[in-house]
């Protein structure tokens, strides 16, 4: 029976690697055209979208919850196009929403198949590097900063908070709230162009480079620290792995 179990999520692995990589190729060529669209007349782009309705709505959420599941395929442009072509209000909304259901599915799936799964999409170096949240007792508030820090690999959080003992109800809400700052900032850039304010524009794309430095700054800062006093704590105390749970910082 285990090795039937052992065997079934062996291929599902393979299987979500290979459709991945056709995944990527196919929204990559569908990226590449939207692009086109919208650098060639961004104002036709912006009416082609808006001319779909809800389906417009519907295929940004779509390729948005992709971009999370997929963890290569970069939010940064989804979130502009969203602001551009719905507005910051509704760019914003439409994304998270995305976002919510695609970090839902990862979550769900590191669950069910566990740190397999999460070295499909990130290196054992990235995963081990979040070690520390194995044995964290503040989980949830640790979690909601690093979340909310601009700059954050906030996929990779996703994927690793379903090895740890976090509930389903707290990560949801940390998944939501935690991208509003960044998604905000670029949605507001991405109007803003829309809307031919250009110095607008320059001054929003500015300050959330600016604050994406300074979180990436802080969120290694806090990564360092943190696991500096895992490894401390673990060689004082004789660690002991949780034999319910995949440790984070297994090789």
């Amino acid at each position: 029976m285990d090795d039937r179990k052992t065997g079934k999520k062996s291929g599902f692995l393979t299987f979500f690697k290979v459709f991945s990589i056709v995944l990527i190729i196919a929204i990559i060529a569908l990226v590449g055209y939207l692009s086109y669209r919208f650098l060639s007349d961004p104002q036709q782009f912006s009416t082609w979208i808006k001319s779909h309705g809800v389906w417009g709505y519907v295929v940004y959420i779509g390729i948005t919850i992709l971009q999370i599941i997929v963890t290569v395929i970069p939010g940064g442009p989804l979130e502009l196009a969203g602001g551009y072509a719905f507005g910051a209000v509704l760019g914003t909304t439409l994304f998270v929403i995305g976002a919510f259901i695609g970090s839902l599915i990862s979550f769900m799936l590191v669950r069910k198949f566990g740190r397999d799964f999460v070295e499909t999409q990130f290196s054992k170096k990235q995963i081990k590097k979040l070690a520390f949240l194995e044995d964290e007792e503040k989980l949830n508030f640790i979690f909601m900063i690093l979340f909310i820090i601009p700059g954050c690999p906030k996929d990779l959080l996703c994927y690793v908070a379903g090895l740890t003992k976090m509930k389903l109800s707290a990560f949801c809400v940390i998944a939501t709230l935690g991208r509003l700052p960044a998604v905000i900032g670029t949605a507001v850039g991405g109007q803003a162009i829309e809307a031919g304010n250009y110095t607008m524009a320059i001054i929003a794309f500015a300050i959330t480079a600016l604050v994406s430095i300074v979180g990436m700054l802080v969120y290694s800062a806090i990564i360092k620290h943190k696991n500096t006093k895992h490894r401390n704590r673990s060689r004082n105390s004789g660690h002991r792995q949780n034999s319910e749970s995949e440790p984070l910082s297994a090789a």
